[in-house]
């Protein structure tokens, strides 16, 4: 009687054994699937954490399953309880773990995804106009200039008239300027146009009140896949380098970080003027970041109309033209994009517990001499001022690439692991990038496994100001320095040839 007792007791233990040796290898099964999948912790630290689980594992589940009855008894249930809390443990650290891989994967996901663009055509009537929707214009004269995204204001026509139910009259303009003034003066009563093309009209000193001076009846939205970004055409990169044959990590390449420095919440990947006119040259093997700053009102030629034109307008045509754009203008291919969202930024540094910019003298403004620390809110603050500067925009784009380097070096620090979970969240909303997620993967990967310091250095090409014409009209310009435009483009040539570079070598032209 008592042996079987005893045996059904043992069965009771062989239950619980049973059922949390499951949890255990299911737990770190998931884990580690997902750290193999995610392919960012080296092959030097995955084997060992890996061989040290399963060390760990062994006595773990000799204690659930003892092996003879004698051996039971002289143990007590004191060994079995014990394994069944540190499997417990170890299993609840593994989901959490695989928890927090699984976010680091999504993040990836999100932010390598490949992107469309976003574009809205609008319906504007005056601010004063009865019409609040776009049944109510039906009989309405609509301008229209088919000079700039033809395309999809063929397509809002189109839907317009199916739910107005017929025809529409339109009539065609041959310029921005022409097309404004026919909706101010009523010669139509509405115009259609790109949302994107709307902030051209600030430009123009008779409609810098467009913004409020008219109102949206109507938005017609359109979506499309941002095509792969094609290599830069022999004939008019002399600079070129030959295609790599090198591994990833490598492999030098230029990446164009385009953005708004305008306040908002996400990142939208849209056609749109480019405030942000970022290059980042890396070279992985050497650890080297260049980032060079290009003016908003840079007056160089436009891809897409063949004229010179302001480069913050190239961007109205897509990324790729005003990636296209500096490619001409530098001599060297980019191979990959990236939308950066300033406000984003802000969430990002509070993440990461702030930032630190040196200064040799201070500004008067932003900066003191020494160090300073600087908070989301302090930091974006600085990197969107350019009315407190003599130099405007030049002092902006000065500014930005302070705060991203300051970010990097944040991050390369290895210091924020312990808030990963907030710096992933504000990755999602402040960047978004062309690189495919493999080749991340492994960017990481390298960093993480050699935690290398980066020497980031960073250059403003300049010029000087005038007034020109642009496809919005005349409008005020800044006409390149060509010394400055040369000198960038011998910099990203040392760092693609895989050169350190120094504060000297940036220094500004006297």
């Amino acid at each position: 009687m008592k042996n079987n007792k005893s045996s059904k007791v043992w069965k009771g233990w062989r239950v619980i054994s049973f059922v949390l040796l499951a949890l255990l290898l299911v737990s770190e099964g998931l884990l580690f699937f997902q750290v193999w999948k995610l392919k960012m912790l080296p092959m030097k630290f995955f084997i060992p954490i890996l061989v040290v689980v399963l060390l760990i594992d062994i006595p773990v589940i000799v204690a659930m399953f003892p092996r003879t009855g004698k051996w039971q008894k002289r143990t007590g249930h004191g060994k079995k309880i014990t394994a069944y809390v540190l499997s417990v443990v170890i299993a609840a650290g593994c989901l959490f773990g695989w928890k927090a891989v699984s976010k680091v994967n999504q993040t990836v996901d999100v932010i390598t995804k490949v992107p469309t663009v976003a574009a809205q055509v609008g319906v504007y009537v005056m601010a004063t106009d009865k019409a609040e929707k776009i049944e109510d214009a039906k009989d309405y004269t609509f301008a229209i200039t088919e000079l700039r995204d033809k395309e999809n204001t063929a397509a809002a026509i189109a839907e317009i008239e199916k739910l107005v139910g017929g025809k529409i009259k339109v009539e065609r303009y041959n310029s921005l300027d022409e097309l404004a003034g026919a909706l101010y003066s009523g010669k139509a009563q509405a115009m259609i146009l790109n949302v994107a093309y709307a902030g051209l009209f600030t430009e123009f000193d008779s409609y810098k009140d467009f913004a409020t001076a008219t109102k949206i009846i109507y938005k017609y939205n359109v979506e499309k896949l941002v095509e792969q970004t094609k290599p830069a055409d022999d004939k008019t990169q002399a600079n070129k380098p030959a295609e790599p044959t090198k591994s990833v990590e490598e492999t030098p390449f230029i990446m164009y970080l385009s953005g708004s420095d305008t306040r908002s919440d996400t990142l939208t990947d849209s056609v749109s003027r480019s405030d942000v006119n970022i290059l980042a040259v890396v070279h992985p093997a050497t650890k080297q970041i260049l980032l060079v700053n290009t003016p908003r009102d840079y007056y160089i030629q436009n891809p897409a109309y063949g004229v010179m034109d302001k480069l913050t307008h190239c961007g109205l045509d897509g990324m790729e033209n005003s990636m296209e754009a500096l490619s001409n203008l530098y001599g060297y291919p980019i191979k990959y994009n990236a939308q950066i969202n300033f406000t984003g930024f802000e969430t990002l540094i509070d993440a990461i517990g702030g930032i630190e910019i040196y200064s040799e003298n201070g500004d008067g403004v932003h900066l003191d001499s020494g160090t300073n620390y600087m908070d989301g809110e302090e930091a974006l603050r600085f990197a969107r001022d350019r009315y407190s500067y003599a130099d405007g925009d030049n002092a902006r784009g000065r500014h930005q690439m302070q705060v991203i380097t300051a970010v990097v070096n944040k991050l390369a620090s290895g210091s924020i692991i312990t808030n990963y979970s907030d710096i992933l969240d504000s990755l999602q909303g402040m960047f978004s990038t062309s690189m495919p997620s493999d080749i991340f993967s492994k960017l990481i990967n390298m960093q993480v496994s050699d935690m290398a310091t980066w020497n980031v250095q960073s250059y403003a090409v300049t010029g000087y100001g005038g007034m020109d014409s642009t496809i919005a009209g005349v409008a005020s310009v800044m006409y390149p320095n060509d010394s400055t435009v040369a000198k960038a483009s011998d910099l990203i040539g040392k760092v693609l040839d895989g050169k350190t570079l120094t504060e000297a070598d940036v220094a500004p032209i006297e």
